[in-house]
């Protein structure tokens, strides 16, 4: 049986700072979304966003579970109770004076959150050293997706309002690393396009079959009288 290295069981022993970040998020997201889809389940007018609400309270009690035997685990402290933000929209949903206008502000705030959360799942996974935690960050990833889709399937959420993604700082990165400027990269592609034209005619060429040449001075050659 192969014994683990020692650097190996080092990294299972402890959670970067982005790890820890991802419980924190997951965990917060759990305390305000359960209530939202508990209310979504008797405040909504449509039975499809009743359903929705109950598949996010359903799936994020379980993902509420395994983040916190996880933190257990490594000893992280967690939040019990939602940030200023996530308070506030529950006290919109709450707030809201019918069911059609409540089925507004659950779809477009969830769809909003989930959408920023997703980009934070993605990169965790992509980086973490973590086996627990890249397990972790796959599910929630599914769950999220999962989430998003049923949210759009209301057909209320707008998407014009919905925040703007945030580019990637690895592409940012590598593009700097290159140190490729605008012109820079317009005068490789023409560099490039010159090359290719260049190939292709020389390639033309040796394929065409060769004409027999004249010798010019036959050619030229002017018939001789009969003698």
């Amino acid at each position: 049986m192969a014994v683990p290295s020692y650097a190996a069981a080092q990294n299972a022993a402890v959670l970067s700072a982005s790890d820890q970040d991802l419980l924190n998020r997951v965990r917060q997201a759990g305390l305000w979304e359960m209530p939202a889809g508990a209310m979504a389940m008797t405040r909504a007018d449509s039975d499809d966003v009743k359903q929705v609400g109950r598949a996010l309270m359903v799936d994020h009690g379980r993902l509420d579970v395994a983040v916190r035997d996880l933190a257990a685990k490594y000893r992280v402290t967690l939040p019990d109770q939602p940030n200023k933000d996530q308070q506030s929209w529950l006290n919109e949903m709450v707030n809201a004076r019918n069911g059609a206008e409540f089925q507004q502000i659950f779809a477009n705030r969830l769809r909003a959150a989930h959408g920023t959360i997703f980009g934070i799942i993605g990169q965790v996974r992509a980086g973490t050293k973590n086996d627990d935690i890249r397990a972790f960050a796959a599910t929630a990833n599914q769950v999220v997706l999962r989430h998003i889709s049923l949210l759009e399937s209301t057909g209320m959420v707008d998407y014009g309002k919905l925040p703007d993604p945030q580019t990637s700082t690895a592409t940012t990165s590598a593009t700097q690393s290159l140190n490729i400027g605008g012109g820079a990269l317009i005068a490789l592609v023409v560099l490039f396009v010159v090359f290719g034209f260049g190939t292709i005619m020389v390639l033309r060429m040796a394929r065409s079959p060769r004409k027999k040449r004249i010798p010019a001075r036959v050619a030229l050659a002017e018939p001789q009288p009969e003698p």
